[in-house]
């Protein structure tokens, strides 16, 4: 089935409920004599103007106050400085908000004029967002790709090539599968990234979602200046992560959680101790901030005991 053609550079979006674009900008003030007149709010000095549309999420930005006057449409569709920081996250994203959700993506990326420093992104990240992305790509240091169905991993890996500044990067509940050529494209390009985070929603035992055991630890291994890495339901075995620690001796706090292959014997509970902070396979994922389901242990018999749980 063909995709529908949308257009390429929305420009008008529609306000949530509540006061109108009229009423915000006409709001009424008493002076000292008790009559009643009109407050400008257009006349709010820019810098004030800015500060508190830093304190609105992006969402709600793109959706009421460029609406108010010519003044607040110009603050927020011509200051960079607002877009720089991006975040998505933490929004309802389902077949009815997706697409919208997308073009105000597009829309907030292109408003940073080739600055944007961060993009967090909870479903709304797809090629063209990452495509829009490289326009920064000297300035983006901060990347977090959670529950987008549209990124795959060959596609992913020749986009973030180019990111040579990136400082975080976070990929989370994404398209089924690997991101081994990724994570080797991260390990290869990204020289100065600190903190990596590697997420599934669930663990599988076994290979029928074509996720070979280990099949990021080259990439990760090649993360040299890494300082914290989670990696939340992965198949990264016992050695896998022995190659991890051998090679990003500068790491400072482990997250492993639910990721059962790995053996959690007398040699590496000694390893993993001198972190500031670790979280183990069968640690509790009470804090733990995305959504995901039991695992899969069919294909073999596991026990707490064999992997030093209680």
């Amino acid at each position: 089935m063909a995709t529908p053609h949308h257009p390429p550079h929305p420009v008008i979006f529609c306000p949530p409920s509540g006061p109108s674009p009229a009423t915000l900008a006409g709001g009424v003030q008493e002076d000292g004599r008790g009559s009643r007149k009109a407050r400008d709010w257009a006349e709010l000095p820019r810098d004030a103007l800015l500060l508190v549309l830093e304190k609105l999420h992006h969402v709600d930005v793109l959706r009421g106050p460029e609406l108010v006057c010519r003044t607040w449409h110009s603050a927020v569709r011509d200051e960079p400085a607002l877009w720089r920081r991006i975040d998505f996250r933490h929004q309802r994203v389902d077949d009815s908000t997706r697409w919208f959700l997308r073009l105000m993506a597009y829309a907030a990326v292109r408003r940073s004029r080739g600055r944007c420093e961060a993009f967090w992104g909870d479903g709304t990240i797809d090629e063209r967002v990452m495509s829009l992305l490289e326009d920064s790509a000297l300035w983006l240091k901060s990347l977090r790709i959670i529950s987008c169905e549209r990124i795959a991993d060959r596609r992913l890996s020749s986009d973030i090539a180019r990111f040579h500044m990136l400082e975080l990067l976070e990929i989370s509940n994404c398209y089924p599968g690997s991101f081994s050529r990724t994570c080797i494209v991260v390990g290869n390009s990204c020289p100065r990234l600190k903190s990596f985070r590697l997420s599934s929603p669930s663990f599988f035992r076994w290979n029928w979602i074509k996720h070979e055991v280990d099949s990021e630890v080259e990439g990760i291994t090649r993360m040299r200046g890494l300082r914290s890495l989670q990696l939340f339901a992965q198949t990264v075995s016992t050695s896998g992560l022995a190659s991890i620690l051998d090679s990003c001796v500068q790491l400072e706090s482990l997250d492993i959680r639910h990721c059962f292959n790995i053996e959690m014997g007398d040699d590496m509970m000694a390893r993993c101790s001198r972190f500031e902070t670790v979280r183990l396979p069968f640690d509790s994922t009470d804090d733990y901030d995305l959504e995901f389901c039991a695992q899969d242990m069919n294909r073999a018999v596991y026990s707490r005991h064999r992997f030093g749980g209680a």
